[in-house]
């Protein structure tokens, strides 16, 4: 097939810095929506133990304490009580209980990759039922993120959002901080990847002004400027430009001293909250602060932290991952308060699985499935404990085996699906981003509640 200057500019844009260039994010809504709107993807990778994120408080704890065994349960007087109702935080997340009291914080129980609502006998009798590769790392952290289930699929779901937001005229709608992440990853959407350090440019700094620097700036103009006589040189002389304009433009925003987010990125007590997790989501604030500049109006991010795979010795590493974990997401929102656009903006978490219920013999857990996640937004409905909690009884119904690996009950379409509708995805669309929507569109079953 014969490529001419036009196939090539659109097969390369979209890998480049220039992509991210206002005057190339031409359309102002999605989905006959208006105005800006983010969704923050926190992947928590290594496969996080929910079940110590939030816990019962009512006589279900004590099936909870007996299941889990001495090592890693908590103790019900130190969980930090969700007002008005029979739920408790682990003490290290008790930065978000002031968050839940503002109304914006929900909870979304026993969520994880279905093919379609599964009970234990059917897992036990249909294998072709269950999602592929279950239990392992590499496999369930894709169908996360691609949302394939039966198989693990080349694009993600927060990418083909992003082919969505293309075809209405946006350009590169999605940024990672977290390094490549194939939940971003399209057909046409390539995601711009920011660092978490500052971004660097190399060789082309205008502030500069050393001799060699002066000479190297203008060498570069030089051959920029000259006359290309073939099609290729031409374009890669643009995409130079606009990767060096684009590369300016973003030092802009996220290194100004006239930012209002790192003052406001704080934890309860005032103090500053500093590490990568941190570094990455304050970028994201900065980037939604300069929001104008880029002519931005629909947007996804990803963040990531890790560390999770706690089989030996859990109780005090998972305690100091959750700290980090509510102490930064405090931050942020505490950021996007400051910014005015809290009510704009909505962060939630993925993770590989969540852990065996019972406690193995090192003092730590092991790989399962069914987890529960955390949404934050000053738009959500407020207080929302959404989805099942699973029936807490070693081979009960909720139960894969016979150890507490629980069965998901809400699916990844239910939960996505909820945080791509409030972005604007149409629901024409909702089968392009979710290939496995039919089996979660009716009958009952659909987007969780999270949005009033």
């Amino acid at each position: 097939m014969t490529m001419n200057r036009r196939d090539i500019l659109k097969l390369v844009a979209g890998s480049s810095l220039s992509a991210f260039m206002p005057a190339l994010a031409r359309a102002q809504s999605v989905g006959g929506g208006s105005g800006y709107k983010a969704i923050v993807t926190l992947f928590l990778y290594g496969g996080n133990d929910s079940n110590n994120m939030i816990v019962p408080t009512d006589a279900r704890y004590a099936d909870y304490a007996s299941i889990r065994g001495g090592s890693i349960a908590l103790e019900q007087s130190a969980l930090v009580p969700l007002q008005g109702t029979s739920y408790g935080l682990h003490p290290a997340l008790s930065p978000l209980a002031s968050i839940w009291d503002e109304g914006a914080l929900n909870w979304v129980f026993n969520s994880g990759p279905l093919l379609q609502p599964l009970t234990r006998e059917q897992y036990e009798t249909r294998p072709d039922l269950r999602p592929a590769n279950l239990f392992s790392h590499d496999a369930q952290q894709n169908l996360w993120q691609t949302a394939g289930a039966a198989s693990e699929l080349p694009t993600g779901w927060l990418g083909r959002v992003g082919d969505r937001l293309i075809d209405a005229g946006l350009r590169a709608p999605s940024i990672s901080l977290a390094g490549a992440q194939r939940a971003m990853i399209g057909d046409r959407n390539s995601p711009l990847l920011i660092s978490g350090s500052n971004l660097e440019r190399r060789g082309y700094d205008p502030d500069d002004m050393g001799t060699a620097a002066i000479a190297r700036r203008n060498a570069v103009d030089t051959m920029m400027a000259a006359s290309q006589s073939a099609t290729l040189s031409e374009i890669t002389t643009a995409i130079m430009r606009g990767d060096i304009d684009a590369g300016l433009q973003l030092n802009t925003i996220l290194n100004s001293d006239q930012s209002a987010v790192d003052a406001a990125f704080v934890d309860p007590d005032g103090a500053a909250v500093t590490g990568s997790l941190a570094d990455q989501l304050k970028r994201v604030a900065r980037l939604i602060e300069g929001r104008t500049q880029l002519n931005a109006t629909r947007q996804t991010f990803m963040v990531s932290t890790g560390g999770f795979d706690n089989h030996r010795g859990q109780a005090g590493t998972h305690a100091g991952l959750l700290a980090n974990v509510g102490r930064c997401v405090y931050g942020f929102y505490n950021a996007l308060k400051a910014l005015g656009m809290e009510n704009d903006v909505v962060l939630f978490t993925m993770s590989d699985f969540n852990r065996v219920c019972k406690g193995n013999g090192s003092a730590g857990s092991d790989h399962a499935w069914g987890s529960h996640h955390f949404v934050v937004g000053g738009g959500l409905q407020p207080n929302q404990l959404l989805g099942q909690f699973p029936t807490l009884a070693m081979g009960g119904p909720s139960d894969a085996r016979s150890d507490g690996r629980w069965i998901p009950t809400t699916s990844i379409e239910e939960y996505g699906g909820a945080l791509v509708r409030w972005l604007g995805v149409s629901d024409a669309d909702m089968p392009y981003v979710f290939p496995n929507w039919s089996n979660w569109n009716g009958g009952g079953r659909g987007p969780v509640g999270l949005f009033a």
